[in-house]
């Protein structure tokens, strides 16, 4: 992902402006500051061969390479030593690595320049460093969010907020590890007013890596919960990782802290940052009173006071909302255009997704999932009215360690006590969800226990009517997914017994 230049920087650039601080312009008349002598600089490397400056940054050898520094990232499966002939040949204007290659082609078009090299001691290190001084060199306001739950849809509503009403850019998908910060960060261009900004963990020490990086203005938490305990050992653990990010804010910063949750409540303690909290159905700085599902998503009234309508459903919808808000309203946009960008939000793709077919609405939440996710995707659909019965299909939830099996149970214990009709856990590391339903009370008829897949999809196709509401689940690489997408397929063009379906699946 690398940002494209705008039509303001290019006229700067014909105009001899240099767009960023010390940078010089390109042969295609871009300024950067991307030179082989500022990198090396910054990253404490050294200049191989010189060339060109370069007008962004990328990693990947198959995206467009045209004018970028390729940085050759070493992974557990791949190395991107191997694909530096391919960037070249793809017109990559520079190449950071630890290895210099031997040769490079010579058939590029002789317009363009060789590229020029930078050899670094660790190319992932340099890809940090090169995206905290891109971040220092602009004045854009940088957002964080971080949070066990909900930190991509918060990013992607307020990304689609403030692009309402002013240049801003956001992380594309789930770009919030140490690669996907830092292509974050070179989206920046001269005129981004703000940058929203995912940062997620998996091993302590990485969330304050990456905001002492991403130097963020405003900072919000969205909630702690039992995610990634492989990595982060417990609760408490993970609520220490997460506080870097309070931690980290300056002293005429924002933090925005779910105020439901006491974990995030305590990291006031850490931050140097204004504080403001949001909660549900508790006055605070920002609040929801009020809360109702309806066909048409989740309703409240925002401070008590002003109707607001979300185009999805669930409580922890409401407290993503409030976080958007306080944070918008920090920034300047009105309240109006705020809840107005809101209403048109689309869903996050495989984030609690509604799709439609044969008369059965299908919940798509397969992007991943954790104990406190499960629960709130339960209590969604728990709450909806109306006729038709609600039948989950769960798979198991990863990285959990130690604490796995009781957590499962736990999960089973809530399907039960939430009253939901069926019950389908798929795969062996699911088992303990069925286990914990039917000792909590729930119908053994009503729990169902699938090896895989495939046993698992001709069993709900044959338990389905029309009316039915389901909702799908499991950690990302169980690949549920795969589940949902056949199932909605073979709704939307059969027939089941309760009655005929519709003639095609659609989105929300």
């Amino acid at each position: 992902m690398v940002a494209p230049m705008n039509r303001k920087r290019a006229i700067d650039a014909a105009n001899g402006l240099d767009a960023a601080k010390g940078g010089r312009r390109t042969r295609s008349g871009r300024a950067s500051w991307l030179t082989a002598a500022a990198i090396a600089r910054v990253t404490g490397g050294e200049v191989i061969a010189r060339g060109e400056a370069a007008v962004g940054v990328t990693t990947d050898s198959r995206a467009d390479c045209l004018g970028k520094l390729f940085v050759a990232l070493r992974g557990q499966k791949h190395d991107g030593h191997s694909y530096l002939a391919t960037a070249a040949q793809a017109g990559a204007a520079g190449l950071l690595v630890t290895t210099p290659p031997s040769t490079l082609p010579s058939d590029r078009s002789s317009e363009r320049a060789a590229p020029f090299v930078v050899r670094v001691a660790d190319t992932g290190q340099a890809l940090l460093d090169l995206a905290a001084e891109h971040r220092r060199r602009h004045r854009a306001k940088v957002i964080g969010v971080t949070g066990s739950c909900g930190k991509t849809s918060t990013k992607e509503w307020l990304g689609a907020v403030l692009a309402s009403v002013m240049p801003a850019v956001r992380s594309p998908g789930s770009f919030n590890n140490q690669i996907g910060v830092p292509l974050t960060l070179f989206a920046i261009e001269p005129d981004t007013r703000a940058a929203v900004v995912e940062i997620g963990t998996n091993a302590p020490g990485e969330i304050a890596q990456l905001t002492q990086v991403a130097r963020p203005d405003i900072g919000i938490v969205t909630c702690v919960a039992p995610a990634h305990l492989e990595g982060l050992g417990s609760v408490e653990g993970v609520a220490r990782e997460k506080s870097s990010l309070p931690a980290g804010l300056p002293e005429d910063g924002l933090c925005i802290l779910n105020g439901d949750d006491a974990a995030c409540r305590a990291m006031a303690a850490v931050t140097k940052a204004k504080v403001e909290l949001f909660r549900v159905e508790r006055e605070a700085d920002w609040f929801a009173t009020d809360v109702r599902f309806t066909a048409m998503g989740t309703t409240f009234l925002l401070q008590g006071k002003r109707p607001v309508t979300l185009p999805r459903l669930g409580t922890h919808n409401v407290y993503n909302a409030l976080a958007v808000i306080a944070a918008a309203s920090h920034l300047g946009v009105a309240e109006e255009d705020v809840l107005t960008a809101l209403a048109k939000v689309p869903s996050a793709q495989r984030r609690l997704e509604p799709k439609v077919a044969g008369g059965v609405v299908v919940f798509d939440d397969t992007y991943n999932m954790n104990p406190q996710s499960a629960s709130a995707a339960l209590h969604a659909l728990a709450g909806l009215s109306g006729g038709g019965r609600r039948i989950v299909v769960f798979g198991e939830m990863r990285e959990l360690g130690a604490h796995s099996e009781v957590l499962h149970r736990t999960l089973g214990q809530e399907v039960a006590t939430t009253r939901q009709d069926v019950l389908l856990c798929v795969g062996e590391g699911a088992a303990p969800i069925a286990d914990g339903a039917v000792a909590a009370g729930m119908p053994a008829a009503a729990v169902h226990r699938l090896a895989d897949q495939e046993q698992a999809l001709p069993l709900l196709r044959s338990l389905l009517r029309p009316g039915d509401r389901v909702l799908c689940k499991a950690s990302r690489r169980v690949a549920l997914d795969q589940l949902v997408d056949r199932l909605v397929a073979e709704l939307a063009g059969g027939e089941m017994s309760g009655g005929r379906g519709e003639a095609a699946a659609t989105t929300s």
